[in-house]
């Protein structure tokens, strides 16, 4: 065990972000508690407490190489639960306005593709294997103790208390937080939010006996801003897909097998269409309404709490049809474990240092999305000045990737989170390639309205 940093740490919440930070803690305090509200299964069921986690999940190749670090064996047990393993961008179809298909070449990683139920049993059970930490469920935390602008612990529902030196706040939501931050009198972070007001509708399907594709997911994307209905399937444990279509606004939502395969029908590709349009549906259509992404910029804070540190969808929350949440999630535990190993640092400092590095990671994901988003005009938020030249270079990285092997590596590498953006922006022989593309494609675009 490393030098410890204190007797007791407390994480609120066993979700994917509290498990992992968890783990982290484990190797710094002498016991670690995670406290969570819903009870918790003891197979791969969906919970309550997680309204999104009969919907599709994906775990990148990125958050996924985090995880495997954080918990060593983990892949193994998502592989023994039937996760099923894609490899990257060539058992992928992806359609996009331009590209359908996109050309699909072997990436050389792969990532895996599972429920959200099994993904967490798996997590789950690795950490509550870890001596030292207990998990508690049905333990709703009401407010974060303090003293002299110190947490000292939590005050549970139930009355009782429970002291700490060291609390993270993996609650989701973050209200915790920011109760503290009020009630001490210090400012609240300032956000950005990015109102998408979108839909979800997700179905599992038995894939059929006779099911010859050599694609293991699909994903239609929307010819924006004109339409913004898109799918995603994919494989899952069972001999399942797990469909799930998007939308925006007013759009009449599938209800019922007969409404949800129509649905995909009246899609921009037939590709999902057809693989499920004779499948068998397993169970009902489950909704999900998401209205905002939003990024807390605690970084900002000239005064921070000690001893309690936010972590992720408590300081952004994604837009979850580009799946980044939980892979976000795991890069943040994997950059939290380097400062504790390399700790020259009291706690307030060591929430500065991690806030600065959570940021360097939301950065690339949240532009991944939040550009695309912006497009649509209902879309409310802040546009940059410069939104639609940063579409264009986008698009032109995306035609390069089309048009060359190497280019399309990277693409993906820094999609799935395997790579930062500066992987890009950092190789000037690359970007002026990627320039040279976005002044021909500007160039046709001319011609074109001519």
């Amino acid at each position: 065990m490393e030098q410890l940093m204190g007797k007791h740490a407390i994480v609120i919440g066993a979700g994917m972000g509290g498990l992992l930070f968890s783990r982290v803690l484990a190797s710094h305090f002498q016991h670690v508690t995670v406290l969570e509200r819903d009870s918790l299964p003891d197979d791969n069921q969906p919970r309550s407490g997680i309204p999104q986690g009969r919907h599709l999940h994906s775990l990148l190749a990125g958050g996924c190489r985090a995880m495997e670090g954080l918990l060593p064996g983990l892949v193994s047990d998502l592989r023994a639960g039937g996760a099923i393993e894609v490899l990257s961008g060539l058992q992928n179809m992806v359609e996009r306005p331009g590209y359908d298909p996109f050309p699909r070449r072997h990436a050389g990683f792969s990532s895996y593709s599972m429920s959200r139920p099994l993904l967490e049993l798996c997590v789950r059970r690795r950490v509550q294997s870890t001596a030292n930490i207990t998990v508690q469920q049905e333990v709703a935390v009401e407010r974060l103790t303090h003293a002299n602008a110190v947490v000292t612990g939590v005050a549970l529902r139930d009355g009782r208390q429970l002291d700490a030196d060291f609390v993270i706040d993996a609650s989701g939501r973050g209200e915790l937080t920011l109760r503290l931050l009020d009630d001490l009198g210090l400012p609240r972070p300032r956000e950005t939010t990015i109102g998408v007001d979108m839909h979800y509708a997700s179905v599992l399907f038995e894939i059929p006996a006779d099911a010859a594709y050599d694609w293991k997911s699909v994903v239609t994307f929307p010819k924006a801003p004109h339409s913004s209905k898109g799918l995603l399937m994919t494989m899952i444990e069972g001999g399942r897909w797990i469909c799930a279509v998007g939308w925006r606004g007013d759009e009449a939502a599938p209800t019922d097998r007969e409404s949800y395969v129509e649905w995909t029908r009246n899609l921009r590709t037939q590709t999902a269409y057809k693989a499920i349009k004779d499948a068998t549906m397993i169970g009902k259509v489950v909704r999900f309404a998401f209205p905002e992404s939003r990024h807390r910029h605690f970084v900002e804070l000239e005064s921070l709490p000690s001893g309690v540190l936010p972590v992720a969808d408590a300081i952004c929350r994604f837009n979850p049809i580009y799946g980044q949440g939980m892979s976000v999630a795991a890069l943040e535990a994997e950059a939290f474990a380097g400062l504790l190993k390399t700790r020259e640092q009291d706690f307030g400092q060591l929430s500065r240092s991690f806030f600065e590095q959570a940021d360097r990671i939301i950065e690339g994901p949240w532009n991944m999305a939040a550009l695309p988003d912006l497009l649509y005009p209902d879309t409310r938020g802040e546009r940059p000045a410069d939104l639609m030249n940063s579409l264009r270079f986008g698009q032109a990285f995306l035609e390069l990737a089309a048009r060359d092997p190497a280019a399309h590596k990277l693409q993906l590498e820094i999609h799935t989170l395997l790579k930062p953006r500066s992987a890009m922006t950092g190789d000037p022989a690359l970007m002026q390639r990627i320039l040279a593309v976005m002044s021909e494609t500007n160039q046709q675009a001319m011609v074109a309205a001519s």
